[in-house]
C-alpha cells in the first residue's frame, strides 16, 4: 500500500475506534491469532456500519471490496485515495479478483463481503464465489469473521450524504474471528475441475462464518 494511502487508512481506523470505545459495546473474539502477511479476510454482511467497523479487527494495511460506497461522489476519491476496491459496477466487479490478487501479492491485506450485499440479519445470502478465486490465485489464509448486533439495535436510517437508506447499529457490535483456512485438497481440485473447488471452497467459508455467528449467540457474551 503506498505511503498516503496507508498514512489516510491509519487516520480513519483511530477514528472508528475511538468512536466505538466511546458509544458502545463492541466486543470481539479470536480463536487463534492471527498469522503474519498478507491474508483475506471474508465475513456476512448484515448493516452498513461493517465496512467501518471490521477495520479495527486487524493492523494490516487492508484493501476492501466496497460497492455503495464509490457511487457516493465524495466518498469515492477518499476509497480510491486508501486504494479499496471498487464492486459498484458490472466493469468493476469483472476486475474485483485480479485487484485483490495485485494487492495480496503486494503484501497487503483483503477483505471481501462474499454476500454482495446486506442480508437481513436472519440468515445468510448466497455467497459468491470472489473469495474462492482470489484464495486459488494466491493460497493466503483466509480469515473468516462472524458478525451480528441484536436486532434492536438495528435500524434504517435515510441519509443525505450517502443517497441512499442505510441499516446502522448503534451501541451493541460483536465480531468472532476464526482460525485461517487454507484448502490444499481444493487447490489440487482445481487443477482438474475449477468451478467443483471454487464451489466447496465458498461453502466451507460460508459453513464456518455461520458457526462463528452461531457462537456468538451460544457460548459468547450477549449483553
Amino acid at each position: 500500500m503506498k505511503a498516503v494511502a496507508k498514512f489516510l487508512h491509519g487516520v480513519y481506523r483511530t477514528g472508528v475506534k475511538i468512536f466505538l470505545s466511546i458509544g458502545y459495546d463492541f466486543c470481539t473474539w479470536k480463536e487463534d491469532e492471527l498469522p503474519c502477511g498478507p491474508k483475506l479476510f471474508v465475513s456476512n454482511h448484515f448493516s452498513s456500519s461493517d465496512a467501518h467497523f471490521v477495520t479495527t479487527l486487524m493492523k494490516d494495511p487492508l484493501h476492501m471490496v466496497i460497492g455503495p460506497g464509490f457511487n457516493v461522489p465524495i466518498l469515492r476519491h477518499y476509497l480510491k485515495w486508501t486504494e479499496q476496491v471498487s464492486a459498484n459496477t458490472k466493469e468493476s466487479r469483472s476486475q474485483v479478483v485480479a485487484r485483490c490478487v495485485k494487492y495480496i501479492n503486494e503484501g497487503d491485506s483483503v477483505y471481501i463481503f462474499p454476500e454482495g450485499m446486506l442480508n437481513t440479519g436472519d440468515s445468510l445470502l448466497e455467497f459468491h464465489k470472489g473469495a474462492a478465486r482470489i484464495y486459488l490465485e494466491t493460497g493466503v489464509p483466509v480469515i473468516p469473521v462472524g458478525l451480528i448486533a441484536p436486532m434492536r439495535r438495528m435500524k434504517k436510517k435515510n441519509s443525505g450524504f450517502v443517497g441512499h437508506t442505510m441499516t446502522v447499529v448503534s451501541r451493541n457490535y460483536y465480531a468472532n474471528i476464526g482460525r485461517a483456512m487454507t484448502f490444499e485438497n481444493e487447490m489440487r481440485l482445481a487443477e482438474t475441475d475449477r468451478a467443483k473447488a471454487e464451489e466447496i471452497i465458498t461453502e466451507k467459508i460460508k459453513q464456518e462464518v455461520q458457526f462463528l455467528i452461531d457462537d456468538i449467540k451460544q457460548n459468547k457474551f450477549w449483553s
